[in-house]
């Protein structure tokens, strides 16, 4: 434990301060989370939850970029968002994780997506494919892929014990990262599926560490993992072929959700260091991290 956390100050140190520093964009007592860049780079969709105490600001919001022009979609709970490739829709878990559904992304009543016969328990934490034509989601031990077009849905991995939990694609829509999590243990590493479900391989261990949220860059260089010891959850950059992982927050607290940007120059993630979760954007150069990592 020593070593890894001696190793973890002495990374911290190298890497360079464009990338630490971070821009609070919203500070609603309300718990926030699950940030999701349109396409364009204009607007970041977010999930408010108010609970019994603020129920008029639950739901599913947007803003720019900056923390402006915040206006609000939903009135539902609406969880773990991904906006479509196209820009006209966000799919999201709703119902407290019960159904997937789906928003235009200028507003309006959501449906729903997936039938009610696969039973999504806890979020299916839907990511649209690079091509917008399909849904990866999870229900228990299941990952699932939806044709949006056509409605038919096709299971791609099941594995007894495990729970692959999605968290975005390969650039060439060829695999799908998910967190591979252990039942009974929490334990959960990151894992990449192909399409056919007949290759599976780790792209880290569930031994370093638990992992939860990741991103890959847009240009695939770079995938950005949230890792956590104990309460402790910090952003790290490495290789999306696995390898070793250099830190980009640094904090006692809690760093989640990490985002790029579509230009590549941007992070939005959800952190708890002023007290409350909130969505915080940071800049990063990606140059200097490959360097870091050795892939230049």
């Amino acid at each position: 434990m020593r070593i890894r956390t001696l190793l973890g100050i002495l990374l911290a140190l190298a890497i360079p301060a464009s990338a630490n520093s971070a821009n609070r964009l919203s500070d609603h007592p309300a718990q926030e989370g699950f940030p999701t860049w349109s396409p364009d780079g204009s607007q970041i969709a977010f999930s408010r939850y108010g609970g019994d105490e603020a129920p008029e600001v639950t739901g599913l919001w947007v803003m720019a970029p900056d923390g402006s022009d915040l206006r609000r979609l939903t009135t539902v709970i609406a969880e773990h968002p991904n906006w479509s490739p196209d820009g006209t829709y966000i799919a999201f878990d709703g119902d407290y994780g019960n159904s997937i559904q789906l928003i235009s992304s200028s507003g309006g009543l959501p449906i729903r997506i997936v039938p009610e016969l696969i039973p999504v328990e806890h979020g299916g934490q839907p990511k649209w494919s690079p091509d917008g034509r399909t849904i990866v989601f999870k229900e228990n031990e299941n990952l699932w892929l939806l044709d949006i077009s056509t409605g038919r849905i096709k299971l791609i991995f099941n594995e007894k014990n495990k729970q692959p939990i999605p968290l975005c694609w390969s650039l060439d829509g060829q695999e799908v990262f998910v967190r591979m999590r252990v039942a009974n243990t929490g334990d959960s590493g990151i894992w990449a599926i192909s399409l056919d479900g007949r290759d599976a391989w780790k792209v880290t261990s569930e031994e370093e560490g638990s992992y939860r949220y990741a991103d890959l860059s847009p240009d695939g260089s770079l995938l950005t993992v949230v890792c956590c010891e104990g309460r402790n959850c910090t952003l790290w950059a490495m290789s999306p072929l696995g390898g070793p992982r250099i830190p980009l927050t640094s904090h006692s607290g809690y760093d989640d959700g990490p985002v790029w940007s579509p230009d590549g120059q941007t992070i939005a993630f959800v952190s708890t260091r002023a007290g409350s979760f909130d969505i915080w954007s940071m800049e990063v150069d990606t140059q200097a991290i490959r360097q870091e990592l050795s892939l230049d």
